[in-house]
């Protein structure tokens, strides 16, 4: 049965939720080596093909995006990504065949009402994951990013990503640490989880 066509919008500044996840439900990130390979591939596709990543989490089998496109596709932006890091993973550890589970999921957000709590989803996922009881002590997440007060990274956006909330950085960082712990409150999973084209 042949795929059903992705869904996608070429046009800048579209918000996108991504999702990849390994073949059957196999690791992905079997190591710390792994997960570090995989954000300096973030880096660099970032050169290569500019987008803006305002949040992400990696978990052993899968990983969570949130990535604002420019002028490239999603999907251009995304086989690179997992191009790039299949061929780590086979060299590594001496395997062939399908790393990832078909093509990566993604949703479009609307940026007006799920652009926060899109992230927060993402900074809360090893936590509901079991994997940690706080978003602060996952190593492998955006959360870490926003916890610094002088974050100094190039593959987080913090400031454009605060700058939606107010000028004033700062208490724009401040507001979002609060709405993660808000966060751990609710169990139930917010609407752009349930709906795949929120735009």
């Amino acid at each position: 049965m042949p795929r059903k066509a992705r869904q996608e919008i070429i046009a800048p500044n579209t918000l996108y939720h991504i999702v990849s996840r390994g073949n059957n439900r196999r690791r992905i990130f079997r190591a710390p080596k792994d997960y570090k390979r995989f954000l300096r591939i973030l880096e660099q596709v970032k050169k290569e093909l500019p987008f803006y990543l305002y949040s992400y989490n990696l978990l052993p089998n899968h990983y969570h995006l949130e990535i604002e496109t420019e002028n490239i596709p999603i999907s251009k932006i995304m086989h690179r990504i997992n191009f790039l890091y299949v061929n780590y993973f086979h060299q590594r550890y001496k395997t062939s065949g399908h790393l990832f589970q078909d093509r990566f999921y993604s949703s479009i957000i609307n940026k007006e009402r799920y652009f926060w709590e899109c992230s927060r989803y993402i900074d809360l996922n090893a936590v509901r994951a079991g994997l940690v009881k706080k978003p602060e002590d996952y190593p492998w997440s955006s959360y870490l990013a926003y916890c610094q007060k002088d974050y100094k990274g190039k593959l987080i956006d913090q400031d454009r990503f605060l700058k939606y909330y107010g000028e004033n950085l700062e208490n724009s960082r401040l507001a979002y640490l609060e709405f993660v712990k808000e966060g751990l409150k609710f169990k139930k999973e917010p609407d752009f989880i349930k709906n795949k084209w929120l735009i």
